[in-house]
């Protein structure tokens, strides 16, 4: 269905302007100046105004896609120990994937560099990385938009650094993946974050996003790597990010307390409440946040209850099982009032329904498992 769909969207791209089908609706110059299909064909069918000049095209460089380097054989040590920066020496290009250079689709050229690692188990890894060989302008960037900014720094749509959090190199995110392949402990999710200086939510996304590849590379599927090279060349890329974390802005309002004149500073801790910064109260909140995050993470990756059917039941409805279905039965109490409650309190006893079991057509019934209870976590 991905497969489809990517098909479908490069074919309505690649699509001539005097055919009636608008290529792309946006209003970014680059866009528009990568998907447009101006320009005479010449002896050999390409586009003059497809690729930059300078830039080899995917069918002059596929004989090097062999030639992709190994960084950590090369060098006699892992290259994705430390994040990379801006000055990284260029390892050897190679032009990956069968994309037409006259399709007009940007990241058609780009370099490949493989990077592997061992798992605890002793397993090998190998994924490559991808970068664009045509950097990104940008004064060609995507200007149009919002942005209110609530946390006081005064950034704009035009200023705006934590955008760069959300633009972090394919070759970044796969060095994360293999440093916590290498040693999960020592290069655990906090860990990753602080050293990239992003927020734990975006490592642990990054590290499930780039399992899911390494099981699509596994089973020989195609994974696409010039739309991330054009992601790339078209709003570029970052080697870390700007230390973006959680802010929590809430208005305040002085609070009051009458207090005898002769009261020590001893006493006035006891007596009012304890000052919380707004930086104490963004910790609180994040950690909160992390843990949610981490749980609805596990969930969808079927990292936990995984028996559980996470298929819709409208576009997909199973097959109807022979006796029927089964139910889930939550008994809830008679009353939640106050005064029910008040009333338990006197007479010793809680109101306090039964547990949830799974109800059966011929009358049997079962308790739940541990992944059914996963739902009334």
């Amino acid at each position: 269905m991905l497969r489809h769909a990517v098909t479908c969207a490069m074919r309505r791209l690649a699509t001539p302007s005097g055919s009636g089908v608008r290529a792309f609706a946006g209003h970014d110059a680059r866009w528009r100046a990568a998907f447009s299909s101006e320009g005479k064909d010449d002896e050999d069918g390409k586009a003059e105004g497809d690729l930059p000049s300078g830039v080899e095209t995917a069918g002059d460089t596929a004989a090097e896609a062999t030639d992709s380097m190994d960084t950590s054989a090369e060098s006699g040590e892992d290259d994705w120990e430390l994040p990379s920066t801006s000055e990284d020496p260029e390892t050897d290009a190679g032009a990956v994937g069968d994309v037409p250079a006259s399709s007009g689709l940007t990241g058609a050229t780009f370099e490949s560099i493989e990077l592997s690692s061992k798992t605890p188990g002793g397993t090998d890894v190998r994924m490559v990385a991808v970068r664009p060989l045509v950097l990104a302008d940008e004064s060609l960037m995507e200007k149009e938009g919002w942005l209110y900014d609530m946390s006081e720094q005064g950034h704009t749509i035009h200023d705006n650094p934590n955008i760069r959090n959300a633009h972090l190199s394919d070759r970044t995110k796969t060095k994360m993946y293999m440093m916590h392949l290498k040693d999960p402990s020592t290069w655990g999710v906090p860990q990753l974050a602080e050293q990239y200086r992003v927020r734990q939510q975006r490592v642990m996304a990054i590290l499930a996003l780039k399992k899911i590849q390494q099981v699509h590379l596994n089973a020989q599927k195609q994974t696409f790597p010039h739309l991330e090279a054009a992601w790339e060349e078209l709003h570029g890329s970052e080697d870390r990010g700007t230390g973006e974390k959680h802010v929590r802005i809430v208005p305040e309002l002085p609070k009051f307390q009458v207090v005898h004149a002769d009261t020590t500073q001893e006493e006035l801790d006891l007596i009012l409440p304890k000052f919380v910064s707004s930086e104490d109260r963004a910790e609180k909140e994040e950690r909160v946040l992390v843990r949610q995050f981490k749980d609805a993470l596990a969930y969808n990756m079927k990292e936990t209850a995984p028996s559980l059917n996470r298929t819709g039941r409208l576009r997909r409805p199973p097959s109807r099982p022979i006796g029927g279905w089964g139910l889930m039965v939550v008994p809830m109490v008679e009353s939640n009032s106050k005064k029910t409650h008040a009333r338990a309190k006197r007479e010793g006893w809680t109101v306090q329904a039964d547990a949830p079991f799974v109800a059966y057509p011929d009358g049997t019934k079962r308790e739940i498992n541990d992944d059914e209870k996963v739902m009334f976590a």
